[in-house]
């Protein structure tokens, strides 16, 4: 197929070139729209808030065969505490074409069809997978061309997310390797469940707006609401206002 033949992983000169003028342009990732396999349209807007790894592929590739489902493993992971978002987008082929292929490897994130190929020229791909690791305000963080592993992978994605739900022992470990944490209580309970931390320092926060008035957006948060669900719409937030280095505190499903 020509289409695929054109997707081909090509010379490494193109990936230090577009490499390059992605880190100096620091550019917004463009807009789309574009129809899912479920029928429904999707745009880039949609995810704003969230960190999205794009993921472009097409049947033929067979990096693209491995890629798919470590991206399904990490979604799974971090879909629920962090707000991750995976897309992936194939280039220029049917959607019966593409439904064949995903039938054969687990899957559960959103898969769009870009079948006009219009977005190889937008998004610059110059060969599959290309995955793109996106932040929550809708720029370009990092990309990856070719074969990777999940460790690559993991590097750039924990630059994206900004927020995430941490356990109990996971805030202790953020603690003491923290040497400043603002503690935002959104409980109204005015108990500090961290007074005996001296780098923690306790907040009661009425309105949303008093962060965004009152408190640094390069500093560390953790965030407590009354459930994980109210603690990660705050994050995301949060995000959107530009904070990055934000956590909230996770309750078990008894509590």
């Amino acid at each position: 197929m020509r289409t695929t033949k054109y997707f081909i992983l090509i010379a490494l000169v193109f990936t230090t070139v577009f490499s390059y003028s992605i880190f100096v342009t620091a550019k917004p990732a463009p807009q789309f729209e574009l129809p899912g396999l479920d029928g429904k349209m999707y745009s880039l807007s949609d995810f704003l808030g969230k960190p999205i790894i794009i993921s472009f592929f097409t049947t033929q590739c067979g990096f693209c065969a491995e890629e798919l489902p470590l991206l399904n493993e990490i979604y799974h992971t971090y879909k629920e505490n962090a707000g991750l978002q995976v897309v992936a987008i194939n280039l220029g082929e049917s959607r019966e074409a593409v439904q064949k292929m995903l039938d054969k490897i687990p899957y559960d994130y959103l898969t769009l069809l870009d079948q006009e190929t219009q977005l190889a020229g937008t998004y610059q791909i110059f060969g599959v997978p290309t995955a793109y690791f996106i932040d929550p305000l809708g720029n370009i963080n990092d990309f990856i061309i070719g074969a990777t592993n999940r460790e690559n992978i993991m590097k750039k994605v924990s630059r994206i997310m900004w927020y995430r739900g941490l356990q109990p022992i996971e805030i202790e470990n953020l603690i003491k390797i923290t040497p400043q944490i603002k503690l935002l209580d959104f409980r109204l309970a005015n108990e500090n469940p961290y007074s005996d931390k001296l780098n923690v320092t306790y907040h009661t926060i009425t309105d949303i707006n008093q962060v965004w008035e009152n408190f640094d957006k390069n500093l560390t948060y953790l965030v407590i609401s009354s459930t994980n669900i109210t603690s990660r719409e705050i994050c995301q937030q949060m995000a959107l206002n530009g904070y990055q280095k934000v956590y909230y505190q996770l309750y078990s499903e008894n509590e």
